[in-house]
């Protein structure tokens, strides 16, 4: 009979234990997305590694997008008409670069400043295409990159994904710049057209939707 009672107090003492430690896990599962809330709240305008990177790649895409002008403008006088129309297609997709960097700088409570950007100096156009190429690859062998590993460390996916995209139509600027490169002034024709979402360059009208960001074909701008 004692053995009996002792087991019932033990599976008594058991189910009241498992009892609390459920109550307690369900509690802590309810607070987190307060405390997540919280800690949003606290971060809102508050300068992190990943908002510092949003403002220098801001800072870097409105330099761009004024040089090219220049870059185009200089194409333009040497009579390297194809040459100047790539230079403007990147100008405008470096200004959607800088739009969608000041846009999530907002979304953070931070306003971007536009930069006083300095003219180049002064150059040919196969100085330009030089210029372009390395700054291009700048940005997209180690500038972007580190700024995506930084972003998913701090596990900010809006500013990474922001970042990935960027990368890739900063890759494709560089493969139009060594395009441009290799055939000098025999320069092909492209129907340039460009997904207003992301900035990514489509040199073909069969692309049916942007390649990085899956925006429709309806929506691309024709350059």
């Amino acid at each position: 009979m004692k053995s009996h009672l002792s087991a019932t107090r033990l599976f008594v003492v058991l189910a009241l234990t498992m009892s609390l430690i459920l109550s307690f896990n369900g509690c802590s599962k309810k607070e987190e997305p307060k405390q997540q809330a919280k800690i949003e709240k606290k971060l809102e305008g508050k300068a992190t590694a990943t908002t510092e990177n949003l403002k220098l790649a801001y800072l870097s895409e409105v330099k761009h997008a004024s040089w090219y002008e220049t870059f185009a403008k200089q194409a333009q006088k040497e009579n390297l008409g194809e040459v100047a129309v790539m230079f403007r297609a990147l100008s405008q997709s470096e200004k959607v670069h800088a739009d969608n960097m000041a846009s999530l700088l907002k979304a953070k409570g931070i306003e971007a400043v536009a930069p006083a950007v300095e003219a180049p100096p002064a150059g040919k156009t196969k100085q330009y295409l030089k210029s372009a190429m390395s700054s291009e690859g700048v940005e997209t062998e180690s500038m972007y990159p580190a700024f995506i590993q930084k972003a998913e460390l701090e596990q900010d996916s809006v500013a990474a994904t922001l970042f990935k995209q960027t990368l890739e139509a900063d890759a494709r600027h560089g493969r139009l710049v060594k395009r441009a490169m290799e055939q000098e002034t025999n320069i092909s024709h492209l129907p340039y057209m460009m997904c207003p979402k992301c900035g990514y360059i489509i040199g073909s009208e069969k692309d049916e939707e942007c390649r990085v960001c899956k925006a429709k074909k309806e929506t691309f701008k024709k350059l």
